[in-house]
């Protein structure tokens, strides 16, 4: 493979103290994308997640376009967003752990501002995770309580 087609790839996992249900359900929320994302300020559309449809964006930076479900399956959730400039592909695998589940996250940047804006996403796969992992397991204390 080129070595510029890995260029813009990133990765990292987090084993979250959740069941895969649980974090499955967070991320197949579009509407509540943005409340644990940072790349998005809002995302518009209906609550429940469909492969294909395009659901309204503002990403950071104010950047308007859209987010879609690539795939849905049972442990893995895969995604594409696009504005103006730059397109992600991303992927969710969830794997049981125990009670908790394993998340491996992957995001791919391409387009003009991927290079540009390859500094600012380091740490952003850590970042997205960290937040599905809190928003996760305080959902599963409320299951509990």
């Amino acid at each position: 493979m080129n070595a510029n087609a890995n260029a813009n790839a990133n990765a990292s996992h987090i084993l979250i103290p959740a069941p895969v249900g649980i974090v499955r359900q967070i991320l197949l929320e579009p509407a509540a994308l943005a409340e644990w994302n940072p790349a998005f300020l809002s995302v518009r559309g209906p609550s429940e997640a469909f492969t294909g449809r395009r659901y309204p964006l503002v990403a950071r930076g104010g950047l308007r376009g859209h987010w879609e479900y690539a795939g849905i399956g049972e442990t893995l959730i895969e995604g594409r967003w696009e504005v103006p400039g730059l397109a992600e592909t991303n992927s969710w695998s969830l794997l049981p752990h125990g009670d908790g589940t394993h998340v491996t996250h992957t995001f791919t940047h391409r387009g003009s501002l991927a290079a540009l804006l390859r500094p600012a996403f380091a740490g952003v796969a850590d970042l997205r995770l960290d937040r599905l992992s809190g928003r996760a397991g305080q959902r599963a204390l409320a299951q509990v309580s």
